[in-house]
């Protein structure tokens, strides 16, 4: 076997494999949930920062404290929140659908026993300035 010719094969394995990676979300400088995103609810502005190590926190704007910390999963256009500190957290994961792009998100409820944040979570985020 031409030596050459396995060089060039491995490479083509190597680029194959790392597009992969990055089509599967694996690539998280990619991913377009990694931000700032804010919203207003009974008048008052909710910060959702989602970071790329895969933890999020919740902050209603004016507090002294982070009102939510968590984890996250993502699974194609699912993404399930595990909470896991702050005054409004809570035990059981919620799961929800997600449309995502530059300037905003949108998720949609999938399965989330908690009221609180679903309230919350669901529906249209804009990217923070």
């Amino acid at each position: 076997m031409n030596s050459s010719y396995s060089f060039r094969t491995l490479l083509a394995i190597i680029a194959l494999l790392l597009s992969t990676m990055a089509i599967d979300g694996k690539d998280f400088s990619s991913d377009p949930l990694v931000g700032t995103w804010t919203k207003s609810s009974n008048e008052r502005t909710i910060t959702f920062k989602i970071m790329s190590d895969h933890t999020y926190t919740v902050e209603f704007v004016g507090d002294a404290e982070i009102d939510v910390k968590g984890s996250y999963v993502i699974s194609g256009t699912q993404i399930t929140f595990n909470d896991d500190a702050g005054d409004y957290s809570t035990d059981e994961p919620g799961v929800y659908e997600f449309e995502a792009n530059e300037t905003s998100v949108k998720f949609t409820k999938v399965n989330d026993p908690a009221y609180g944040r679903s309230m919350l979570v669901e529906g249209d985020w804009s990217k923070a300035k």
